[in-house]
Formats: C-alpha cells, structure tokens, sequence
C-alpha cells in the first residue's frame, strides 16, 4: 500500500507479507507498520511465535507486543526442482498462507498505524512479488476476486 520504501530496509509497501522463501515458505513477516492476528502459539522468550490454526489468535507487529515475524505450522514445499503452489485467500481482512494444498497460517483483523499512530484497516493495496538476494521463479500466476470466503475454510476463523 502506497509508496515503496516504507519498512527498515526501505524496500517494500506497507504490507503483509506471505514469506517465500526455501525452508521457510507460508512465513509471516509484517512490514512497516502493519499488523495483523494469527492464530499461534505464544512465543517463549526470544523464540518466534509458530502458527497453530488449534491456538488463539495472537496479535502480531506494529504496536502489538509480539514482533512482525511468525513461522508458518509445517514444512509443506516439495523437494528441489519442483514447483510448488501458493495459494494467498484474502477476504475482508482475512488470510491464509496455503503451501501444496495445506493450510499453514490462518489470519485476520489486517491492519497498520497511520502517521498519527491510528489503527486502520488494510484491505487493500498492491500486490507484492520479490526477491530477496536469491533467485526466484514464478509462473502461472492468477488472481481472482472472492465474493466470500471459500466454505471449507470460514470455520478457521470462528471463535471456539
């Protein structure tokens, strides 16, 4: 969302980022002053929280008292030299990180800080491909608009 630039490095939008990335595809990282909940275990100490879609949601990066980074659940990326599909469903303020067919991070409640340190919805911007320092390769990409979210998904965010 708006101007590249925005986080630490000063090389992205205002964002959520779904990480791709080998060993650590479906990571989560908040840029800039994004945050947003996901359902993950409390971190211990300096260890990072770790996506759980049985735990409570935990609210994550600017202004939250957990940091912008959270591990996805499982390893689900096939081995070297096959492609693997992502699937990012954002619906309302809602997310899933989908690696080859299994979900491995559930979120919601997408938002960030304004200048004036205002919470504000963010759901809606740019999308964002990258790389960071390694090669990457994309193909197939599609994008299609949701008028709900998926069926067999909706029971992820509910509460109890």
């Amino acid at each position: 969302m708006g101007e590249h630039g925005k986080e630490y490095w000063r090389s992205w939008m205002l964002s959520q980022e779904f990480q791709i990335m080998q060993g650590h595809t479906g990571d989560y990282w908040s840029q800039a002053s994004s945050a947003i909940d996901i359902r993950a275990f409390l971190p211990e100490s300096i260890m990072n929280a770790v996506a759980d879609e049985r735990q409570p949601f935990l609210a994550v990066g600017a202004g939250e008292k957990n940091q912008g980074f959270v591990l996805r659940k499982d390893n689900h990326e096939l081995p070297d030299g096959q492609w693997n599909t992502l699937e990012l469903i954002c619906f309302e303020g809602q997310s899933l990180h989908i690696v080859n067919g299994q979900v491995v991070m559930v979120l919601r409640n997408s938002r960030y800080r304004d200048e004036q340190g205002q919470v504000q919805p963010l759901v809606q911007g740019k999308l964002q491909l990258q790389s960071e320092a390694a090669e990457v390769f994309y193909r197939r990409i599609q994008l299609k608009s949701l008028s709900r979210l998926p069926a067999r998904y909706q029971a992820l965010f509910s509460e109890g």
